[in-house]
């Protein structure tokens, strides 16, 4: 199961989760600290870079891999900031929903319970432009 069928709530969530990551973690940190965007990315990337090794210290497995799954969510993130821009961010959010709309409908529409399910999955994913 790649995610469990994204209903409109959940895609709702993540675009506001990805708008406050740009919003905030970017054009208002950047703007506080003096730095440009491209710096702001850096810097967060860096962080996260920095954090996941240390989260074996985390105990509890369920919030070690909440927090693993985060950080790794606002790294693809703020990689995907860097390479399109935050100029028209709105769009891009809705391009990465896309995706995810596109991984969750092909699984369930096509290929679950094949045999090579998740393989297919993630070559049809490879391909999928952002």
């Amino acid at each position: 199961m790649p995610l469990c069928v994204f209903n409109k709530k959940m895609l709702e969530g993540l675009t506001a989760l990805s708008e406050g990551f740009v919003e905030h973690g970017l054009q208002y940190r950047c703007e506080k600290n003096g730095e440009t965007i491209e710096q702001g990315i850096k810097r967060e990337i860096s962080d996260m870079a920095r954090l996941l090794p240390e989260l074996n210290r985390i105990d509890d497995t369920a919030k070690r891999i909440l927090t693993e799954g985060i950080v790794k969510y606002a790294q693809g993130f703020y990689l995907i900031m860097r390479e399109k821009g935050v100029e028209d961010y709105k769009e891009t959010i809705g391009k990465i929903i896309e995706y995810f709309h596109y991984m969750d409908d092909k699984y369930y529409s096509e290929l679950e319970e094949k045999p090579k399910d998740m393989k297919d999955l993630t070559m049809l994913l490879d391909k999928k432009e952002i």
